[in-house]
């Protein structure tokens, strides 16, 4: 991937070049490439990770390197981080084209939510990633009509920081306009009536324009209409302009360990886990001697048969080492993975731990917020549309709303503290009511079948001979009138008298 003690190349007229800080770069994403590419990648550099042992002949280095597997801690950590910052689904608060649009963002099928997903495992691994806009080229379309019928709409490229081989910007500000990227990209290009070969190219982008060059030179050129890039950089952990460090290389090191102490474990149980066999006093092996749990052996006084075999406690060492290895790795990480104890430790610690891991998360879950926005915003800017607002829920935890918990939040809506929008909403976030549900629409609904029913209700009333217009009119077929007896109330004086001079028993 590149030279991290690279010093420069000089003035060239290629753009098959890395920059400085791209090489700079490379020694990280080399390490987190081998943890997170599976095992057959690692394998393939055993060179690197597996070296072969002095003495060590040909035969069983290769069978060391064959029955070697990697263990994906740290692929499973950049997966439960994103899940833990996409664990609801964006929101698209904009008109229905940015809706239909939301369903396929890479003209692949993918969805927002699948999209983002990838282009976040990509910035985890690799420290950040980038999205590229891209537009189809007008093929002569002069009204929606025609637009909608081609086809032709922005689409999203995820870009993975090893392609972005090199960039310029306007001054040294950090922040300054980029004037030049250069991407990396193997392509397949057709050859025969069947045939394909594999082309390296770069593409090269400049505001308003661009060019596609490969090993020979230029092949392709063309314009079009933003005076700047379309890339938008998605930052785990930013160091500057298109420059970042892995979040979790530490705990990828700690995973290369653990390959190389559980590939020992595994070729020193494959040779020494089974006894030897020893014949003690025998010259030699006799012909046609057959060992086995279905045979015996006759032997000559004097002679032993036993096993001999490897001391047990180098390979608990052995485990204990690897054992050790995956609590470190589990005892950090993003949110969770770096908040899991396996001790008992007080509700302020706790707190603290969750504070500082919901932290993390949120700068993360803002940058991809961010990214995301520009990136419609630049998709809005090509279609000549109002852009959408991209909203990412900051909820990392999994808290289901106890039945408790509904009453009283119930009973404030019951009594007017709260209105039925946030009802709904608490109801929502707590795990009661479903991601897919329209709030908006549940409250239409509500308030139509509130209004139906207090109609029914006062028509009920207005009917005579109704059970209500019996219930309203007892009064006054008992008494003839709803004012109290005036005889009553003068003999229930004395007696309530006589109770409040009643003595009260001890």
């Amino acid at each position: 991937m590149g030279n991290p003690y690279y010093q420069g190349n000089g003035p060239t007229d290629t753009p098959f070049v890395r920059d400085g800080q791209v090489h700079a770069m490379t020694q990280d994403w080399n390490t987190m490439a081998a943890v997170t590419m599976g095992s057959d990648y690692i394998k393939s550099l055993h060179d690197r990770y597996l070296p072969q042992e002095p003495r060590e002949d040909e035969d069983a280095y290769k069978g060391r390197i064959y029955r070697s597997v990697l263990s994906p801690f740290c692929l499973r950590l950049i997966e439960n981080a994103a899940g833990l910052v996409l664990r609801r689904p964006i929101q698209i608060d904009g008109d229905k084209y940015w809706k239909d649009f939301s369903k396929d963002v890479d003209g692949l099928g993918s969805s927002i939510n699948e999209y983002a997903r990838r282009a976040l495992v990509s910035s985890l691994t690799y420290g950040h990633s980038a999205v590229l806009i891209d537009y189809p080229t007008d093929p002569g379309i002069r009204t929606l009509r025609d637009e909608l019928q081609l086809g032709r709409r922005p689409y999203f490229i995820n870009i993975d920081a090893p392609q972005i081989w090199g960039w310029r910007q306007e001054s040294t500000i950090p922040s300054s306009k980029l004037t030049q990227v250069r991407l990396h990209e193997w392509v397949c290009v057709p050859e025969g009536d069947f045939g394909e070969t594999r082309e390296e190219q770069i593409r090269v982008i400049y505001p308003g324009r661009y060019e596609t060059w490969n090993t020979e030179g230029i092949i392709s050129s063309g314009t079009y209409t933003l005076d700047r890039i379309p890339l938008i950089p998605i930052y785990s952990n930013r160091m500057g302009m298109l420059t970042s460090k892995p979040p979790l290389v530490d705990i990828a090191s700690l995973n290369i360990t653990h390959y190389q102490r559980q590939a020992d474990l595994i070729n020193a149980l494959h040779i020494a886990a089974m006894p030897i066999l020893v014949l003690e006093g025998w010259d030699d092996q006799p012909e046609g001697t057959s060992v086995g749990v279905n045979y015996g052996l006759s032997t000559i006084p004097g002679n032993k048969v036993y096993y001999v075999g490897t001391d047990s406690s180098s390979f608990t060492a052995q485990q204990e080492e690897i054992n050790q290895l995956e609590h470190q790795m589990s005892s950090l990480g993003v949110t969770k993975l770096l908040g899991q104890k396996f001790v008992a430790e007080s509700a302020d610690a706790k707190r603290i731990d969750q504070a500082q891991a919901n932290s993390i998360l949120s700068i993360i879950s803002m940058e991809l917020e961010s990214a995301l926005q520009q990136a419609f915003d630049i998709a809005a800017t090509y279609t000549n549309r109002p852009s959408p607002k991209i909203i990412l829920d900051r909820d990392f935890d999994f808290y289901r709303l106890l039945g408790q918990d509904i009453s009283v939040i119930n009973d404030l809506n019951e009594r007017g503290a709260i209105t039925d929008k946030t009802f709904l909403e608490i109801l929502k976030s707590g795990e009661i009511l479903p991601d897919t549900i329209d709030l908006n629409k549940e409250l239409r609904e509500t308030k139509v079948l509130k209004q139906t029913r207090k109609n029914e209700l006062l028509d009920a009333k207005q009917q005579p001979g109704s059970v209500v217009s019996a219930a309203a009119s007892k009064p006054s077929q008992k008494g003839g009138s709803d004012r109290p007896n005036p005889d009553a109330t003068a003999a229930q004086t004395p007696r309530q008298a006589q109770n409040r001079k009643r003595p009260t028993p001890n």
